[in-house]
């Protein structure tokens, strides 16, 4: 049984909570706010501090490993210091500047790919049920409230997204960024094999939900994922109720199990620093084009 600590604002700790019996091998013994007057009630009796620094210091026995949420800075700092203690550590970062070569288990938390519905299309991928991957096409509407964030944080999952499902890093990388709009930005990635994705973002949308769709084409076959919300009609007498479903939070359950086993059998984790980077490489050049309008290469970005 793996004794698992947080590092989080109250609303990872209650998504966390909402999932924690879906959870297995692994059990909360320990958060840490990093907001003052945050509460880890959602997770159980657990022990709580009032700083991430006094886990480290006064609690590192009480756990096994650290799930991270926090700003970019301060996940680096922790991060660093779990690793420091033999910790293995699952957190949330756009950047590994500043966090080196570690000989602990390190796993970047890249969530969209533990989407169910993402997870389908990757699987009849690798299964050889679509052929070579052909061309991948993705929108990610978001409305504008949700823009506050670097342009790094806002391209970096469907990069990663697009590295994953190719199977490594794009040849050449083009992108459009509109001078009308700067919260749209669209982007060609030119893979080997003659793969492509071609993937918009646009952060302009009226308050409300966001909108995501993934197709995948290849060389046999289609697979198609989406965020959008199934109508369900409940019939329980009187008029029919529409009830709305969505993926929810799986993909947080999911992800975190990954973490477990990982640790458990001794293993890499399905996603490593490794990804990370080179999906960050790629928004860098993703932004050079844009800034530049010119198609950047691998070697012209190294």
């Amino acid at each position: 049984m793996i004794r698992l600590a947080l590092i989080s604002k109250t609303e990872t700790a209650e998504a966390y909570g909402i999932l924690s019996t879906r959870l297995h091998r692994a059990a909360w013994v320990a958060y840490a706010s990093v907001d003052c007057g945050d509460s880890g009630k959602a997770l159980g009796q657990v022990i709580e501090t009032d700083t991430a620094d006094a886990l480290f210091a006064d609690k590192a026995d009480a756990f096994d490993a650290v799930v991270i949420d926090a700003d970019q800075s301060s996940t680096e700092r922790l991060a660093k210091t779990a690793s420091s203690l033999g910790k293995p550590v699952l957190f949330r970062a756009c950047s590994l500047e500043g966090l080196g070569q570690k000989k602990t288990l390190m796993m970047p938390s890249h969530p969209w790919r533990f989407m169910p519905s993402i997870q389908s299309v990757k699987h009849s991928l690798e299964a050889g049920k679509l052929g070579q991957a052909g061309m991948m096409r993705i929108h990610r509407w978001l409305p504008s409230y949700k823009c506050g964030i670097s342009n790094t944080e806002r391209i970096l999952p469907d990069a990663d997204l697009a590295c994953w499902m190719f199977g490594d890093a794009p040849e050449t990388v083009w992108s459009l960024q509109s001078a009308a709009n700067p919260d749209y930005i669209q982007f060609h990635l030119g893979f080997a094999n003659e793969g492509m994705a071609m993937i918009d973002i646009a952060g302009s949308l009226p308050s409300g939900s966001d909108y995501f769709s993934m197709t995948m084409i290849g060389g046999t076959g289609a697979a198609y994922a989406d965020d959008h919300h199934n109508m369900n009609l409940l019939y329980n007498g009187g008029h029919p109720n529409a009830l709305r479903t969505s993926q929810g939070k799986a993909y947080l359950i999911r992800e975190l199990q990954e973490f477990v086993d990982a640790i458990i059998e001794k293993r890499k984790p399905s996603v490593t620093p490794a990804d990370t980077a080179m999906a960050v490489e790629v928004v860098k050049r993703i932004v050079d084009s844009a800034e530049s309008r010119q198609v950047i290469g691998r070697k012209e970005a190294n």
